[in-house]
């Protein structure tokens, strides 16, 4: 009896390899051999499930597109606005979710590297822009449903700024102080005349 491979699973085991080879060194010193290694298979094999380290690259893009917008609609459907005491300490409650994320996760975090990546790759660079298309579309949606339709495409872009740079400082030990001390709390001093 041959022997069922659920090859969804050996791609994603084959991402989670990528990003470990990541965190040791440049994108652009990773090589298909390395990622291989670090997943426990031949080169071969790997190029059974990608073909070039550019349409694995593709396919962890396309992972970070769906793993954030799922994980936002996650959190706001899982934390509702009324266990919180202000708008405030919710969206603090968020954006420290956004830094730190949940034990278990298997987060894409080596989206800095890919983001500069895009910068040289056109193909890498229509990805994160649609990934960022549809991120402020699930993000408008999100705040719709807690805040209401006074909020729109103008609010869930500023967030989708805060989140992403609140990721990359993160993911960089590049913050100064707590993540969960209130983040959007310290724009209070900058929006008062």
């Amino acid at each position: 009896m041959p022997l069922i491979v659920d090859k969804e699973a050996v791609r994603m085991e084959i991402l989670m390899a990528f990003q470990r080879c990541i965190d040791k060194k440049p994108l652009t010193n990773v090589s298909l051999r390395d990622i291989a290694a670090e997943a426990g298979m031949s080169h071969a094999k790997l190029l059974n499930y990608f073909d070039s380290k550019e349409e694995l690259l593709i396919s962890y893009v396309r992972y970070t597109r769906e793993f954030m917008s799922q994980k936002c609609i996650e959190w706001f459907k899982g934390h509702p606005r009324a266990d919180y005491g202000s708008n405030i300490e919710y969206m603090n409650a968020f954006m420290s979710y956004v830094a730190r994320g949940k034990v278990g996760e298997d987060r894409p975090n080596a989206t800095t590297q890919t983001y500069v990546l895009a910068h040289y790759n056109e193909r890498v660079a229509e990805l994160i822009k649609d990934e960022f298309k549809q991120w402020r579309t699930v993000m408008e949606a999100c705040l719709k449903e807690i805040y209401g339709d006074e909020v729109g495409a103008r609010e869930a872009e500023g967030m989708m700024i805060l989140i992403a740079g609140t990721f990359i400082c993160n993911y960089n030990n590049a913050l100064t102080g707590s993540i969960s001390d209130d983040i959007i709390g310290s724009f209070d001093k900058l929006l008062k005349n």
